[in-house]
C-alpha cells in the first residue's frame, strides 16, 4: 500500500476506535406516538419552572394576567427627554427645578430604556446622590451640605444606591427622653407657700 494513502487513513482509523458508539452500534426500535405522548404529559406535570409563581389551585393560569393589585406606573416617576423614558421609583427624584418640569411627561412612542442607559445618555442634565441604606428608609439625615448644594442645582438630582435609583423617605428623628415634658407633680409652684 502506498504511504501517502497510510498517512491519510490513519487519523480515520483512530476516530474509530476511539468512539464507543461504533464499538456498541446496536439497532433498538423507535418511540412510539403512545410513549412520546406519555413522556410529554409526565413532563408537564412535574415541571417545577412551569408551576414558579403560580397560586396554588390556578395551575394553568398566566402569571402575566394575574392581578397583583400594585400599578407599576403609579409607583414611578418617569423621566423622558427626546424619545427615551426611564422608569424610578417614586421619591427617587430628590430635586427638579422648574425649567425641566417637562421632562416628567412622557412623549408619544418613545422608546423605554434601563437607568443605567437612560442616564448614560442624559448625563447633562441629570446628577445623581449616593444615599446610603439609613437615609432611603429615613434613619438618617442627609448631610445639610449636600442638600444645599443640590437645591441651588439646575439638574435634576437623582437618589441612588449602589448606583440604582431608590426612593428616600423624610427623616424622622427619634424621640428623645428629654424632650417629653416633667411631671407637673414633682414640680413646686413658686407661687403656693
Amino acid at each position: 500500500m502506498n504511504r501517502s494513502v497510510l498517512l491519510l487513513l490513519l487519523p480515520l482509523a483512530a476516530a474509530v476506535a476511539a468512539d464507543p458508539a461504533s464499538q456498541h452500534a446496536g439497532m433498538r426500535d423507535a418511540a412510539t406516538h403512545d410513549q412520546l405522548s406519555r413522556a410529554l404529559r409526565m413532563a408537564q406535570q412535574n415541571d417545577p419552572i412551569r408551576a414558579l409563581g403560580k397560586p396554588a389551585g390556578k395551575s394553568d393560569e398566566d402569571p402575566a394576567k394575574r392581578d397583583t393589585g400594585r400599578d407599576l406606573i403609579k409607583e414611578s416617576t418617569i423621566l423622558c427627554y427626546k424619545g427615551s423614558l426611564t422608569l424610578l421609583p417614586k421619591q427617587a427624584v430628590l430635586h427638579l427645578p422648574d425649567s425641566l418640569k417637562g421632562r416628567l411627561e412622557v412623549q408619544p412612542n418613545a422608546k423605554v430604556l434601563t437607568w443605567a442607559d437612560f442616564h448614560r445618555a442624559n448625563r447633562g442634565w441629570i446628577r445623581t446622590v449616593e444615599v446610603s441604606r439609613e437615609q432611603a428608609m429615613g434613619q438618617a439625615e442627609m448631610p445639610e451640605e449636600v442638600v444645599k448644594t443640590f437645591q441651588g442645582s439646575s439638574s435634576v438630582v437623582v437618589a441612588t444606591f449602589k448606583g440604582g435609583p431608590i426612593s428616600v423617605l423624610p427623616y424622622t428623628a427619634p424621640e428623645e427622653a428629654s424632650a417629653t415634658p416633667a411631671d407637673p407633680a414633682s414640680t413646686t409652684n413658686p407661687a403656693q407657700p
